[in-house]
């Protein structure tokens, strides 16, 4: 029942392809003097729109699906235009969006913004034939950019990229090619030395690929190429990831080298999936992102006029080796740590060093200390969502991977729950500052406060679920208060968050463990018992939450 839960979570990322007539009232937050829509469109898609005496006074547009193209952080947004009877835009608005919020809110309070596209024909140009400077919104750049790309692609022109807009530059050229002196072209741009020999290429993928999304927008990688138009090392050249995970593939170069020394065209045919890319540890989504922009980037510029008027030869056919570094399983400080933890469990267990009082603490200080606060490598809700839908780092994450598998492989088969008992930092803490039974700090919950609390973990279960299902791009790591481990990463709310659940645990002992956690609840439903045979309320609730899953589902496609 788990795996059929985890399989029924849709995608973070989902396409809008419908096209469907707008209302009149959101016609109206535009032209208040609308009274009618025609009942279907014109050969381009567009609704005429009358007043109450019905006089013409110009057509509306939406421009889904034609901007899907155009994701934000979360997703596309959709604009609604207004045309005068000459098909010039009059104004513009919000229609509806899958980006965040708050990003959207900021777009909607500038009417700047939106001004910058009146008086755009039809065919997305002023009416001297130029395209105009889309600045977008401070604060909310990818979204309102985004829009804009989709807006001017919903009229018919082609924006390049707004996103991604900046010119290469000399010093650009000269990390690849040190004798640089001098490049012609903006996104793509033939590198020459002081005598005008040609030493290679270099161009952005940004100008062509800008819509692959990681965890929160997509990455322009600068790639330079030789002579014989083989990829030298690609370098990340701008991105609206977090910082630190963009970072993180930065420094990874086995994930660099599985595209170094490839022709266009053997990129261009290259299959992340097929060729088993996984992706970057603690930068998955990022990673990968990068990996699927490369090949889409290289079949788009193979088909560029500007490329071939670059002065470029035929490609040569004779097929390059492309030498493969062997696959080896990377393993960090942080992995080896975790899986000389998981060997030393049962080791310690069978000789029953886990009895003695101060062996045990040293351990569970140890996991507090090195699986918590330096490794990072704790099981959360938000964990396993994100391996569902978005697939599991299994090579370049294995210490977190193998302590996944031994925590919920254990408890159906043989009893135990290691990972709440021994394994878990912030159980582990918890245990660490847990008061005596007689101590006089400790504080003893009434049973009208406790009974409701203990049923506060399967309620989290329940709507941290249903969220997901409903609304896929819900950031659930708020929910538990294991982002706060990652220290060097997580915001000082997230930290405050992980402080405060230890500090409850000082008085009321396992505070967290018994009435909060939802990761726990569920392991210890897996967990095999005396009364496994017996169907309880859990199950029964599983099943019922599994069934409409599946309707859900079903319903949606």
């Amino acid at each position: 029942m788990l795996i059929g839960l985890l399989g029924c979570l849709p995608s973070p990322h989902q396409r809008i392809d419908v096209a469907s007539q707008p209302s009149l009232e959101q016609i109206q937050r535009l032209e208040p003097a609308a009274h009618a829509i025609a009942d279907t469109p014109d050969e381009s898609g567009r609704w005429a729109i009358s007043d109450a005496d019905r006089i013409p006074l110009g057509s509306v547009a939406r421009t889904l699906p034609e901007a899907n193209a155009f994701v934000g952080y979360r997703g596309p947004t959709e604009a609604l235009l207004l045309f005068d009877q000459q098909n010039v835009v009059r104004s513009v608005s919000v229609l509806q969006s899958h980006d965040t919020d708050e990003h959207i809110d900021a777009v909607k309070n500038s009417p700047e913004f939106f001004q910058q596209f009146s008086g755009l024909t039809w065919g997305g140009t002023l009416k001297d034939g130029s395209v105009p400077k889309i600045d977008g919104v401070s604060g909310a750049t990818l979204t309102s950019l985004a829009m804009a790309g989709g807006i001017l692609k919903r009229l018919g022109t082609a924006p390049g990229s707004l996103i991604f807009p900046e010119p290469l530059t000399l010093a650009e050229a000269q990390s690849f090619f040190p004798a640089a002196s001098q490049i012609q072209g903006g996104r793509m741009a033939v590198v020459q030395d002081e005598n005008g020999t040609t030493l290679g290429y270099l161009i952005r993928t940004g100008a062509l690929v800008d819509d692959e999304i990681g965890y929160q927008g997509p990455t322009s990688v600068l790639i330079g190429l030789d002579l014989e138009h083989r990829l030298l090392r690609p370098k990340i050249r701008h991105s609206f990831d977090n910082e630190p995970y963009v970072d993180y593939v930065r420094q990874e170069r086995s994930f660099w080298k599985r595209f170094e020394g490839l022709t266009l065209e053997e990129l261009a045919a290259f299959d992340p999936p097929a060729e088993e890319v996984e992706g970057v540890s603690g930068a998955t989504m990022t990673s990968m992102a990068i990996a699927y922009t490369l090949p889409r980037f290289a079949a788009e510029l193979l088909a560029d006029e500007e490329w071939k008027t670059l002065g470029q030869t035929p490609f040569q056919k004779r097929l390059h080796a492309f030498q493969e570094s062997i696959q080896t399983t990377r393993l960090s400080d942080a992995d080896i740590a975790t899986l000389v933890a998981l060997v030393l469990l049962p080791l310690l267990i069978r000789f029953g060093v886990m009895r003695k009082t101060w062996l045990r603490r040293f351990w569970l200080f140890a996991v507090w200390l090195v699986i918590g606060l330096y490794a990072g490598n704790l099981l959360s809700l938000a964990l396993l969502a994100g391996w569902a839908t978005s697939g599991v780092t299994w090579q370049l994450a294995l210490g977190l991977v193998a302590l996944a598998i031994v925590s919920v492989v254990i408890p159906p088969t043989r009893r135990g729950n290691p990972y709440c008992n021994h394994l878990c930092p912030h159980g582990a803490a918890q245990q660490l500052i847990r008061p005596s039974r007689d101590s006089r700090l400790k504080w003893n919950l009434p049973s009208w406060l406790s009974l409701p609390l203990g049923f506060l973990p399967a309620v989290t279960l329940l709507l941290v679920y249903l969220a997901l299902l409903i609304r896929p791009a819900t950031d659930v790591s708020f929910v538990e208060p294991f982002h706060g481990y990652l220290w060097h990463l997580a915001s000082w709310s997230a930290i405050a968050w992980t402080i405060s659940t230890l500090a409850i645990a000082c008085f009321v002992p396992m505070a967290y463990c018994r009435l909060g956690c939802p990761t726990g609840r569920l392991l210890d439903w897996l967990r095999f018992k005396g009364t496994s045979h017996q169907i309880s309320r859990m199950d029964l609730a599983i099943a019922g939450l599994l069934l409409f899953a599946c309707g859900y589902r079903s319903l949606m496609h």
